[in-house]
């Protein structure tokens, strides 16, 4: 189950889906614009997203499988009816011209954990003869009998059968383990996209203050050229910038549109909503990432490393089927039948339970190939796949190791990149402040001024990317920690 609250769940839903269509219907070609922080946006792509909405599909197909594996314990009822009128010709006169059967059969199966299965039938036959040589042209023959089956050799006490439940069940839940992989797959493209989003708006800002000291220079050389106190070639140039800024504006606007419909379509939702981040493209304020801590809660959450221990576990019990599957096949059969004979159905019937007629059989079995050669080959093959499991449960291990020290180095030399970027923009600022100051006085001059734009522009820009990177760097680490889902969702599907 998802932890997000049902109430701004339904608020969204009602926005989405009700308030924009009728936008669209009373005011034609105008938007509506929602503000999403990251933590709703991821909640909203657990909800529409439409890989995250197939994904689930795979767990719960999966699940079937259960009940399919734990039908060897159905009850089975079987019922039968035959009819057989014979007039053939016999070699006696005896014998009679004419026999009908009638046969009325039902019965009732059930295999138990124990390996046994239980088999209660009940018989009725109705025999209609003219034979000279039968003491009544009608009789009704009805027999009640319990057989019991144990296994004793192969599936000891039903070891095989339960074996096969068990492995289904490991295999549902690696398929519930994928899913969930493949839905925390699915929240970092989410997030990824949301930051790379929250990067172009940023942009657009820096941008957009870029184009306003631009127009600045602009209008102080226009003014300046009025009264002939700068030179035409530097008004020409400030004119260029100027225009070369807005330029540079509706390029970056551009690539804000593009990634709100990426996003958009991430989200599944409708074409007329904009989206506007609301999350401040800052620094986390979480200090620097511990290695430690981070190997620890990686080995105990991520979903391939639970798997893999499952791996483990089915090999296990494969390992244990395929060792009894070396013994001979051992069947114990048990039959005890009473019957009653009359010249009307109930009759035969009451005299199951009135007479001790019983009928009583037990049998043993025993199949046991010489050379047993496939079970043998099995058995071999089934110590290799656990061999080679184990192996591979180190190779992950080694590799989630590897990965997570990459990672959480990632994320404090990002971060530590952004900080310093944003010292150097600061650097940059007062640069350009103090060379505007100086070109207000006459001091410098247009190009001066313009490549400072240049350099505050650049090192605004680099902060951005060095944010976004740290972020995205932090999202990975927390996908390889396993917990980036854990945040929105409950380990159930």
């Amino acid at each position: 189950m998802k932890r997000y609250s049902m109430v701004w769940v339904m608020a969204v839903m009602i926005c989405f889906y009700g308030q924009s269509v009728s936008m669209g219907e009373e005011e034609g070609t105008r938007k509506k614009t929602y503000q999403l922080s990251l933590d709703e946006t991821t909640e909203l792509a657990l909800l529409n997203n439409f890989d995250i909405q197939l994904t689930k599909y795979d767990t719960w197909i999966a699940r079937t499988d259960k009940d399919v594996a734990q039908s060897i314990y159905d009850t089975i009822f079987e019922a039968e009816v035959k009819y057989r009128n014979d007039q053939s010709k016999k070699t006696s006169t005896i014998a009679g011209t004419k026999t009908i059967d009638n046969d009325y059969n039902v019965g009732i199966s059930k295999k138990l954990p124990t390996g046994t299965t239980l088999n209660i039938d009940m018989t009725n036959n109705r025999n209609w003869t003219d034979s000279s040589s039968s003491s009544s042209p009608l009789t009704h023959d009805s027999t009640l009998g319990v057989t019991i089956e144990q296994d004793l050799g192969k599936n000891f006490l039903g070891l095989q059968d339960r074996g096969d439940i068990k492995v289904t069940l490991v295999d549902i839940e690696n398929a519930e383990y994928t899913t969930l992989n493949k839905i925390e797959e699915s929240i970092v493209e989410v997030q990824k996209a949301y930051w790379s989003l929250v990067l172009e708006t940023e942009l657009v800002k820096i941008q957009q203050d870029m184009v306003a000291e631009a127009k600045k220079l602009y209008d102080l050389h226009q003014e300046k050229l009025k009264d002939g106190l700068v030179e035409i070639p530097e008004a020409i140039a400030s004119e260029a910038n100027y225009k070369s800024r807005k330029n540079t504006l509706l390029l970056v606007q551009n690539r804000v549109q593009t990634k709100t419909n990426t996003l958009k379509l991430l989200l599944n939702i409708e074409k007329d909503i904009e989206i506007e981040p609301m999350e401040e493209f800052d620094l986390s304020s979480n200090g620097k990432e511990e290695l430690l801590a981070v190997l620890k809660s990686a080995f105990e959450n991520r979903q391939d490393y639970k798997k893999a221990h499952k791996n483990i576990e089915s090999k296990d019990i494969k390992l244990s089927m395929k060792k009894n599957n070396i013994w001979p096949e051992i069947n114990l059969t048990a039959t005890l039948e009473k019957n009653g004979l009359g010249d009307h159905f109930k009759q035969a019937v009451t005299q199951i339970t009135e007479e001790d007629n019983p009928n009583f059989f037990a049998g043993l079995t025993i199949t046991f190939p010489l050379e047993n050669r496939a079970a043998r080959g099995e058995l071999k093959a089934a110590e290799l796949e656990k061999a080679k499991a184990l192996l591979e449960l180190k190779l992950l291990e080694r590799q989630i190791a590897i990965a997570i020290t990459d990672q959480v180095r990632d994320c404090n030399v990002f971060k530590e990149i952004a900080a310093n970027s944003q010292e150097i923009a600061v650097l940059q600022a007062q640069k350009l402040e103090g060379e505007v100051k100086r070109f207000r006085s006459g001091r410098s001059d247009a190009d001066t001024v313009i490549r400072f734009q240049e350099d505050l522009v650049l090192a605004r820009s680099v902060v951005a990317e060095s944010i976004r990177r740290y972020h995205d760097a932090l999202v990975d680490l927390r996908k390889g920690e396993g917990i980036l889902l854990k945040k929105y969702w409950e380990w159930e599907l």
